[in-house]
């Protein structure tokens, strides 16, 4: 398989991904803030989120790591949220929502604060996470979505362009 960019960024230097689905908004947002849903493509967590941060299990990586994410926003009625992994130079905000688009909805996924020099394989990670996202909402194998080669290195240098300046 052959992945293709879809990646943007923000006038504020955001990396902006869109992914439009058919299923209802309510639906998608259930994928991002239901563990059961969110372990279909990305990783499972646990912990109480009204304490501000669960530990987050991301199964689609190598010894499938454990991860505190701090929970900035989490609004289930405008389908917002808001997380912070990693701490000091390392640290991600993310940011996504999930809007009505014609029959369906469309997530708007960003990562404000993007280090230019990290585009060329955070770009390709979260094309490669959103595309799995895509094969769960569809009920197909996101085992037949590959990272390497397919996402790595392949969309290494759009990315590297986009964030080159």
């Amino acid at each position: 398989m052959s992945a293709t960019p879809t990646g943007n960024r923000t006038a504020h230097g955001a990396l902006e991904l869109r992914r439009v689905f058919t299923e209802s908004p309510g639906r998608i947002w259930r994928y991002l803030a239901d563990s059961e849903y969110l372990a279909l493509w990305f990783g499972s967590w646990h912990g109480d989120p009204k304490s501000g941060a669960v530990e987050v299990v991301l199964l689609a990586e190598e010894e499938t790591p454990t991860e505190r994410v701090e929970i900035l926003q989490c609004d289930p009625r405008t389908r917002q949220l808001q997380v912070r992994t990693g701490t000091g130079d390392s640290a991600w905000q993310l940011e996504l929502k999930v809007e009505a688009s014609g029959q369906g909805s469309c997530l708007v996924f960003q990562m404000p604060g993007l280090d230019p020099q990290q585009a060329g394989s955070i770009g390709p990670g979260w094309e490669f996470y959103l595309d799995r996202l895509a094969a769960a909402v569809d009920g197909t194998d996101v085992a037949s979505v590959v990272f390497e080669p397919d996402y790595y290195p392949a969309l290494s240098e759009y990315y590297e362009k986009l964030f080159r300046s």
